[in-house]
């Protein structure tokens, strides 16, 4: 790809072999349902991320899908749930989009002191009376998370939830018991 600082560059050097012109305004788009207006944007050839590592992430993943579906490989790609991870003064928080998991597909367990594994199972009915599919988007499947703390954690009072399709999960911090101890040097 040429950008035009390149062109300027070489525009300066041999002013007889290329004469740069100013480059065009993008003019914005505007894409409207019936109704509503948004707010006008210049078009660009690249994605604006005016939302963080987040939208990025979003592009990343829809690009992996894209791939999957398009594959030769015959067996499917995992199924990985998107959690959102929080930590409080007393409490770390996940939230994860599990849509239509069921409860008892759930289960959460600890393996060490500082580390908690979310596992599960989903489905949806793949046979049809009739037709055939021409898309499947929806991610099926095992599934397995884990996710660790930089300190040990309450594993008796830990409380999860399955509502909507987000599982929360409360994880409390046990309090420090540390002390300072100071070990003497000897010669």
């Amino acid at each position: 790809m040429v950008y035009r600082s390149n062109l300027n560059t070489v525009a300066r050097r041999i002013p007889s072999l290329i004469a740069v012109t100013p480059k065009p305004r993008v003019q914005p788009c505007v894409v409207a349902a019936p109704g509503r207006l948004p707010k006008a944007r210049a078009m660009t050839l690249m994605p604006q991320f005016h939302r963080g590592p987040s939208a990025i992430k979003r592009l990343l993943d829809d690009y992996d899908r894209y791939l999957s579906g398009h594959s030769l490989d015959p067996h499917p790609r995992a199924y990985a749930p998107t959690f959102d991870m929080r930590e409080s003064k007393d409490t770390y928080q996940l939230e994860g989009e599990l849509p239509g998991v069921k409860q008892s597909d759930v289960e959460i367990e600890y393996v060490d002191a500082h580390t908690i594994n979310i596992k599960g199972h989903t489905e949806h009915a793949s046979e049809m009376e009739e037709g055939s599919w021409w898309i499947s988007e929806r991610s099926t499947g095992d599934f397995r998370r884990s996710f660790s703390f930089p300190s040990a954690v309450d594993q008796e009072n830990t409380r999860a939830r399955l509502k909507d399709g987000v599982l929360s999960v409360t994880i409390p911090k046990v309090a420090s018991t540390w002390d300072v101890k100071k070990v003497k040097v000897e010669e």
